[in-house]
């Protein structure tokens, strides 16, 4: 009795301990995808001042098809790492093999294709920007993959550094030739230093020796298969709304969409997408036991939309803020496309954040046929905006309430019909009521029109803030304090302080 009384202390000790570094781990990954982010929109606010809305309506255009490539490249590489706890040294061979040859094709299309895609979007300057940038497609492929091994055994603070630097030399590189030069090649030249110190970091970080081999190849076929389909519907998810707003518009109006969609990366997708890279490894860990699995995702799913909520009804509170202090007034016209961008992401963001589940069950052909429908009701809500509305503002509200709807049927299927048993509603109620009352409360504040933009944002930060946990925290207690997201926040600040 006493030696499995030891057993259930130590277990529990165990489950703390992966339950703290978890925490810690999703700290670590915000500070680090927002440092990088905000890195990287320092440069974008200094060269926006330097550069025009056109200029970099050209680069976001290239960067449509540029992503789209860098898609085809996605063999999973990464999850196999952090799915697998003993590796063969083969298999990361191989993986890196496939990896470098998809890589090389691609980039020979995105050459050869350069004209095609130019006339697609209208913008004859692209073709020489693609014909350069296509080398970033073989560079990422020559970084260490070994890399990855930092996810996996929760070493966050390594890969806080690693992306970090990257980011800078990339960043560095920009600001100088944009300042020198005042062109939109200042922003080709930044991605190419920053990719091609990606590779000397990456092997300084964690020297890995590659080996041309397939020896492992029908071991990770299928796996890369579906994650090459799961990545090619995410990509479509992501960015079919700029190829039709590219289609819809000058280079200068998609200049503003496109920046207004780059905000809601920054401040949206990379407050919340980290907690999904932690959440993954972690759920893998405990995969084998399905009562501690449903634990863990009833927890992290209350948590993420609590944050989720209070992080896009917040952006959408002081999108006018935001962008006159990052962007300046030139960039008006992308005000009116944040709030509703802002849902939208952060509708896709939740809907990735559980797709570890579908790796762990391997079951990503269920993701994919996911994906597939909202790729497809959000191609279909955007085409049809565009085609009668015929306005970039129409393309973002169907964009919104696609992602929405779409991502709101996968979790409720995802929670209710699979083994996890968790209700969809009970965890959103409370944080959408929240967020509802946050929303109207900062448009209620009345503050002078002669105040600074600082002042202004900061008090309208502040209001959002303490009136969304203060209504979070009320509903909660009127529910009955069940256990969800507010318990996981609660027991961490107590654990802390």
């Amino acid at each position: 009795m006493v030696g499995k009384q030891m057993t259930n202390e130590q277990q529990s000790k165990q489950d703390k301990s992966l339950s703290r570094r978890s925490v810690e781990g999703t700290a670590i990954l915000i500070g680090t995808r927002f440092l990088v982010r905000m890195i990287g929109f320092i440069s974008v606010s200094i060269t926006a001042r330097l550069l025009t809305p056109e200029d970099f309506g050209l680069v976001g255009a290239a960067s449509l098809v540029l992503v789209l490539f860098e898609v085809l490249n996605q063999i999973g590489l990464r999850e196999y790492i952090i799915r697998t706890q003993k590796i063969d040294i083969d298999e990361l061979h191989t993986l890196w093999t496939l990896r470098l040859i998809i890589s090389t094709g691609i980039a020979a299309v995105i050459y050869l294709t350069a004209p095609w895609a130019a006339l697609l979007l209208q913008e004859e300057r692209l073709v020489e920007v693609l014909q350069v940038l296509c080398v970033v497609s073989v560079l990422g492929a020559l970084r260490s993959p070994a890399t990855e091994f930092f996810n996996r055994d929760l070493q966050y603070g390594k890969d806080l550094v690693l992306k970090s630097a990257d980011k800078i030399v990339a960043v560095t590189v920009t600001i100088g030739c944009a300042y020198y030069f005042r062109t939109y090649w200042a922003l080709v030249w930044g991605q190419l230093a920053g990719a091609s110190f990606a590779i000397i970091s990456s092997q300084v970080a964690r020297s890995f020796r590659p080996k041309l081999t397939f020896a492992k190849a029908a071991n990770v076929r299928s796996f890369a298969f579906w994650t090459f389909v799961v990545g090619l519907n995410s990509y479509g998810i992501r960015h079919v709304d700029e190829w039709i707003a590219k289609r819809s518009s000058d280079s200068a109006g998609f200049g503003a969409y496109h920046i207004s969609r780059d905000l809601c990366r920054l401040f949206v997708a990379e407050l919340i997408a980290p907690a999904g890279q932690v959440f993954f490894p972690g759920a893998a860990k405990v995969q084998a036991d399905p009562v501690k699995l449903s634990e863990v995702v009833s927890r992290f799913a209350g948590a993420a939309f609590i944050a989720s909520f209070a992080v896009a009804a917040g952006i959408s509170s002081v999108s006018e803020e935001l962008v006159y202090l990052l962007l300046g007034y030139q960039w008006e016209q992308a005000i009116q496309y944040m709030p509703y961008v802002a849902f939208a992401t952060a509708a896709v963001v939740l809907g990735d954040l559980f797709s570890g589940l579908y790796v762990i069950a391997d079951r990503q052909q269920v993701s994919a046929r996911f994906r597939t429908g909202r790729l497809g009701l959000i191609l279909i809500g955007s085409g049809v905006a565009a085609y009668f509305f015929k306005d970039l503002l129409a393309i973002a509200m169907a964009l919104a309430a696609m992602s929405v709807l779409s991502v709101a049927i996968e979790l409720a299927w995802l929670f209710a019909k699979s083994r996890f048993n968790v209700s969809l509603l009970g965890i959103v109620w409370r944080p959408a009521i929240a967020a509802s009352v946050m929303f109207a409360a900062v448009d209620a504040v009345g503050l002078s029109a002669d105040w600074s933009l600082v002042i202004v944002a900061a008090a309208k930060v502040f209001t959002g803030a303490a009136v969304y946990c203060l209504t979070l925290f009320l509903l909660w207690r009127l529910s009955g304090t069940p256990e969800g997201g507010e318990t996981e926040f609660l027991n961490r600040i107590r654990e802390y302080f």
